[in-house]
């Protein structure tokens, strides 16, 4: 335990002694002339049509089908806050106000409405540093964030290319973070290495976070402390993703990047109240070819748990697979559009067998199976402008768990309870100004 404290104290206080070293040469007396406060609000609104939404009956242990309908809702809002007030440092600030309108008997993914006096919350709020001026070797950054783990994680929404994201990162981020929007305050050191000459850039990060989300009305891991360890390698063929590093990622280049993405990640944490280890391993690529837009992702979901009940004592191991594959065609129009038809197939894998339920249940994993295909087109007027269209087509199956589970994303919708979701066709328009 003693080595771990030494270990985490190094990390933390590593930055502080190199800014030290370089404070007399890297700018910090002052903030640049140049500053400005840049500010951006982006809106993703949506009208869907929900077929065959069905609500379980505990009285009758069926299903009863409810009325397909309508619905237009503000699926997601962002305001962002950032700016550079150092050569080496930038910030970002991001306020978010989703689902207003929703009705939760619509198929699509997500809460429940935000109700008619919508609440804001804190999306991101985090500092980056580079350390080492004039160079993208190494970057520390602080704050609120989703840590470097899962392509579709990573992205933000309202740059995802399909109409809704891939729903396989909720399942990450719960696994990762414990809750939906993924995110929890971290350190994190990134950096990229290329050569001038090369075609060949390779990415790293590693982070230390404390997710918050069992004890104490989630805001302590409990009595049992252990951080969360991430940590990313990426190799980029062609052109990188950018030559910065960034903490942000975005999917479709429109014909300006030519270049592939393979990245390895992994994370690690200890024994908590709610489990004994927390393991993922995941691989995401993203290609950027002519026309072509290909991205996806897979991780291998680990929980190790405890039974110590009066007849037996034993430890367990819930396993869990999930991630999505999407590919785009870019067609320019001579008026400048651009139309992408997409399709995407997500999929996620638990436990089926009944005492492996049970298990999942007990350490708050989700388990059975879903998969989701999206098919559809996006009509771009710019990069930060689009129309889409979209149909999506869901299944899933609840293993040994039967009728009225709530097992995943499938069979369960806050405010409501046990649920089959239906398909949906989706008319969506994103903007960002």
């Amino acid at each position: 335990m003693k080595n771990k404290a030494w270990m985490l104290l190094l990390f933390l206080s590593a930055p502080i002694y190199i800014m030290a070293q370089e404070s007399n040469s890297s700018g910090w007396t002052k903030k640049l002339e140049s500053f400005k406060l840049k500010t951006s609000v982006g809106f993703q609104l949506w009208s869907s049509y929900t077929f065959d939404e069905a609500v379980y009956n505990s009285k009758t242990g069926q299903y009863d089908r409810v009325d397909n309908r309508m619905n237009v809702q503000l699926r997601r809002s962002r305001l962002t806050f950032k700016g550079q007030p150092y050569e080496d440092l930038q910030f970002n600030l991001t306020a978010a106000f989703d689902l207003v309108g929703r009705d939760v008997l619509a198929g699509t993914e997500a809460g429940a409405n935000n109700g008619s006096s919508p609440q804001l919350r804190l999306w991101n709020a985090y500092v980056q540093w580079r350390v080492l001026h004039g160079s993208e070797k190494l970057n520390i950054v602080g704050g609120y964030f989703v840590p470097q783990f899962g392509r579709e994680s990573m992205t933000a929404a309202l740059q995802s290319t399909s109409m809704e994201k891939a729903w396989s990162q909720n399942y990450l981020r719960r696994h990762l973070t414990g809750i939906g929007p993924g995110r929890a305050f971290g350190i994190n050191a990134g950096g990229l290495f290329a050569h001038a000459d090369s075609k060949l850039t390779l990415g790293y990060d590693a982070g230390i976070f404390t997710p918050v989300f069992e004890g104490y009305s989630g805001n302590s891991v409990g009595k049992q402390y252990s951080p969360m360890l991430t940590g990313r390698l990426t190799v980029h063929i062609g052109d990188p993703e950018s030559r910065t590093y960034t903490v942000s990622h975005k999917i479709n280049y429109f014909g300006k990047r030519k270049g592939l993405t393979i990245g390895l990640a992994g994370s690690a944490q200890g024994q908590t109240d709610l489990f004994k280890a927390n393991s993922a391993l995941g691989v995401d690529v993203l290609l950027n070819l002519g026309h072509l837009t290909l991205d996806g992702d897979w991780s291998r979901l680990v929980r190790k748990g405890h039974e110590d009940a009066t007849d037996v004592s034993r430890d367990f191991t819930v396993n869990a697979g999930t991630g999505y594959i999407r590919m785009g065609y870019n067609i320019y129009l001579k008026n400048g559009y651009v139309l992408e038809p997409l399709a995407m197939f997500v999929r996620y894998n638990g436990e089926t067998d009944a005492q492996a339920q049970a298990d999942a249940a007990s350490v708050k994993s989700p388990s059975g199976e879903e998969q989701i295909i999206d098919l559809g087109v996006n009509l771009f007027f710019n990069p930060d402008l689009k129309l889409s269209l979209h149909y999506t087509l869901r299944d899933a199956a609840p293993g040994a768990a039967g009728n009225g589970a709530t097992v995943n994303n499938y069979f369960t919708q806050d405010g409501v309870g046990a649920i089959h979701r239906g398909d949906w066709l989706g008319l969506g328009l994103v903007a960002i100004f």
